[in-house]
């Protein structure tokens, strides 16, 4: 079996016969099992009923299409090829980039009736986004237009117009998947062309060149082994490791790590060269855990900052401020983008944005929740890729690579002070909190906390008010009411409300704040055991009714587009510490929302 596996994902248009030539490569390398064909000859089986039997889903048969990445290997030459088979709709894009994230070439496909369509150049983008420098472009369905070479010419002048003098290493092919022309073996019906097949093509490329001045080593498990001690399994990126190999880590940044008992490929060895997937056992009793990174004469970057460029792939686009998940390598932490700027034609970049519009291009400021280790991508790929996850449902929205580290993660170190957080609240008499009132407009948020307070000061706590339209008088003035910048007003009312309550202070925050995400980030800075989710539910219709300040009528007109209830949505907290009854009285919901404070006011 060959030893070298050669990473290929596959692109195009819906329609455009991707399936049918994968089906054909792997049929004519002799790559589909038995049982798949349920006892066809090989040589007489159609390869559109290959390419079916491929589809792994079950609503891929129904619908004829690929939605989810299928993973197929065949054999071919002196290489093992590995396809990552990814949707061409235009809704599973982000399956796609998911899939290029990981590839060393393409194989983007082309209807030759149709020539470039604005799918094949977002595929393209994103895969030159994500680093891909080898792609063959498969110009399929050569014999629906009569194997014309004029055909192929036009469609080719497209792509070489796509690729535009950039350093790529590309190749443009007239194929028939359906026949099996130029895919795996030649073609009699297009004696014009000279070139090799799409077999010969992958055959020529060469797995893309890691770093090779140092050492570098990420974990993906830890072995628990019965008795005592660990063994860790991980990825040599870059360089080589053998046993007695000092190497550093940043989260012991004053201790050598010495591997031992090196197995790769089931076999005990003295020394493995990457890239490679390994297992050893370290002469030091540390608690390493999956994504911490060694290394040796490369260093990563150990940040919470960064400069990407990034691709956006989620229908609902993406917003600064907004809390996403981040994966780079084998490390997952939640991250922030501070900043969003637009490019231009040049790659430059150009104005500041509020929003990012799906399949759009940008680059960012991104700030992680923990500290991650990451390198340019053009010094290692596998530590410059990021993907971005939407948290509550899983699905990848966004993908981009590492420009840089921005230097101030560095150069910003917090001071130390002498007088704790917990000599503080001795000073006052209890533990700083803080209450999020959250509801509606004109849902009674702040009469009731303003009715708080009031019980507060008669029992002599020590509190603060923080009121959505006094901050916005003040503090946030600067921000209007897009969805960006409700992001930031929660954002900014969260850091002060920490700040408060680390002075021992009972905070009361009054926000519509209508989005969890957005709450869940407050929760998150404040610190979830000192943060109380209050939901003042009053309904809408009552709200509308009350309208104390005018707001729903000018809704209802028009005059306030994406006004919270009316034009966006409201998302009522889930599990709040405390919910309003309608049947109470203000001055009793405050009794006894105090009551709910316990140990936190006594």
């Amino acid at each position: 079996m060959p030893q070298e596996i050669f990473h290929i994902t596959s692109a195009g248009s819906v329609d455009d016969g991707k399936s049918t030539i994968l089906a054909r490569l792997l049929l004519d390398t002799g790559s589909v099992f038995e049982d798949q064909l349920g006892g066809i000859d090989p040589r007489k089986v159609d390869a559109t009923a290959i390419a079916d039997l491929l589809d792994g889903l079950e609503s891929e048969r129904e619908q004829g299409i690929t939605i989810d990445v299928a993973h197929r290997f065949f054999d071919a030459g002196s290489r093992r090829y590995h396809i990552a088979d990814s949707p061409g709709h235009e809704q599973y894009t982000r399956n796609m980039a998911t899939a290029a994230s990981h590839a060393d070439a393409m194989l983007l496909v082309v209807d030759a009736r149709v020539g470039v369509k604005p799918q094949t150049r977002t595929h393209f983008g994103i895969a030159r986004r994500l680093g891909i420098t080898q792609f063959v472009f498969a110009v399929n369905k050569m014999d629906l237009v009569g194997h014309r070479q004029k055909v192929f010419r036009e469609i080719s002048w497209q792509l070489d117009a796509l690729v535009d003098g950039s350093k790529l290493e590309s190749i443009v092919i007239p194929v028939s998947g359906l026949n099996g022309d130029n895919v795996v073996n030649g073609s009699r019906k297009m004696t014009w062309w000279d070139g090799p097949t799409i077999a010969q093509a992958l055959e020529s490329f060469s797995i893309p060149s890691r770093a090779s001045d140092g050492t570098v080593i990420s974990v993906q498990y830890v072995q628990r082994i019965a008795g005592g001690g660990r063994r860790y399994l991980a990825s040599l990126l870059s360089g080589s490791l053998a046993e007695g190999h000092a190497l550093a880590c940043a989260k012991y940044p004053n201790k050598s790590l010495v591997p031992s008992e090196i197995v790769a490929s089931g076999t005990r060895l003295s020394h493995v060269e990457a890239p490679a997937e390994v297992s050893f056992a370290l002469d030091s009793d540390v608690d390493l855990q999956r994504g911490d990174v060694l290394f040796d004469g490369l260093t990563p970057y150990f940040t919470d900052q960064a400069e990407l460029d990034v691709v956006w792939l989620d229908d609902h686009g993406g917003v600064p401020g907004r809390t996403y998940l981040l994966r780079i390598g084998h490390q997952t932490t939640k991250c922030t983008m501070t900043r969003v700027f637009a490019l231009d034609d040049a790659g430059e970049k150009a104005g500041q944005l509020s929003n990012i519009e799906v399949n759009q291009t940008v680059r960012v400021n991104l700030e992680t929740h923990e500290r991650v280790h990451c390198l340019e991508f053009e010094r290692l790929p596998e530590l410059g890729r990021a993907v971005f996850v939407e948290p509550d449902t899983g699905s990848t929205v966004a993908v981009g690579t590492i420009n840089h580290t921005l230097r101030r993660a560095e150069n910003v170190v917090a001071h130390s002070f002498d007088v704790t957080e917990r000599d503080r609240a001795r000073l006052t008499g209890h533990s700083g909190s803080v209450a999020w009132f959250t509801g509606l407009s004109g849902s009674g948020k702040s009469t009731l906390v303003n009715e708080v307070a009031k019980r507060l000061t008669s029992s002599g706590i020590a509190h603060a008010v923080l009121d959505g339209d006094a901050l916005r008088l003040g503090l946030n003035r600067d921000l209007g009411f897009s969805e960006s910048d409700r992001v930031e007003n929660i954002r900014r009312t969260a850091e002060v409300a920490k700040l408060m309550a680390d002075s021992g202070l009972v905070v009361l925050v009054s926000l519509i704040s209508p989005y969890r995400a957005d709450r869940d980030r407050a929760r998150e800075i404040i610190g979830s055991e000192r943060f109380r989710e209050v939901f003042v539910s009053t309904p809408l219709e009552m709200c509308e009714a009350r309208d104390p300040k005018g707001l729903y009528k000018k809704a209802r007109k028009g005059l306030i587009p994406n006004f919270t209830g009316i034009g966006a949505p409201y998302e009522e907290p889930l599990t709040p510490h405390y919910r309003t009854e309608s049947t109470r009285s203000v001055e009793d919901e405050a009794s006894s929302f105090v009551t709910s404070l316990g140990d936190l006011v006594s």
